[in-house]
């Protein structure tokens, strides 16, 4: 990670900061999920029951998908962009 990091301080090594936060984006959104498996285990095996507002956690699981695609967005646009720039317009390029 170190290394990654490092090369996104160079100049011309070719990764880009729009995918240091696609990863990082998908990275911190796979975190909170995990950590909400893991508080609506501990609320179940803690009584028998979920305590917890299912309704407010759909909301937040949304917002954090949200966050995943903010993070990514950029990234996902430049790339379209980029490729439909330099995609063969016609099947004779493939012969």
């Amino acid at each position: 990670m170190i290394q990654y990091l490092k090369s996104l301080i160079k100049v011309g090594t070719g990764e880009s900061s729009k995918a240091f936060s696609l990863v990082l984006s998908a990275i911190i959104g796979a975190i909170i999920g995990l950590c909400v498996c893991f508080v609506l285990i501990y609320d179940t095996l803690d009584d028998g029951y979920i305590k917890t507002d299912l309704n407010e956690l759909g909301i937040f699981l949304l917002c954090t998908g949200v966050y995943m695609v903010g993070g990514s967005a950029s990234k996902v646009i430049s790339e379209g962009f980029y490729h439909r720039k330099t995609k063969p317009k016609t099947e004779e390029n493939y012969e």
